[in-house]
């Protein structure tokens, strides 16, 4: 006898199943990051593509959530500072490859 029945989701529910997405968000993206690092020593080749997905995912994510407003005042300022930040470290290893 096949029983039909509806569970009902409270918060707690909600709640589990937005930090099972989490981890397995956060296990995809390590892994592409792992990938691109291997493609990079080992075959001596840039991932551009992984690197791409990870970033478009990443804005996806802002977006939705400025939208959904709820993001706080000072996620531009935090935006920027760390995109600032990304792109000095990129020069600098640039420049520490380039001279080694």
């Amino acid at each position: 006898m096949k029983h039909n029945r509806i569970t009902a989701r409270d918060e707690r529910a909600t709640f589990i199943e937005n930090v099972s997405f989490k981890f397995g968000y956060n296990l995809v993206t390590f892994a592409l990051l792992f990938d691109v690092i291997y493609r990079g020593f080992i075959y001596d080749e840039a991932a551009w593509d992984l690197l791409g997905i990870i970033i478009l995912s990443g804005f996806v994510m802002m977006l939705y959530q400025y939208k959904q407003k709820i993001l706080d005042k000072s996620w531009l300022k935090t935006v920027v500072v760390s995109s600032f930040m990304a792109f000095i470290v990129a020069i600098l290893i640039t420049v520490i490859i380039k001279i080694f």
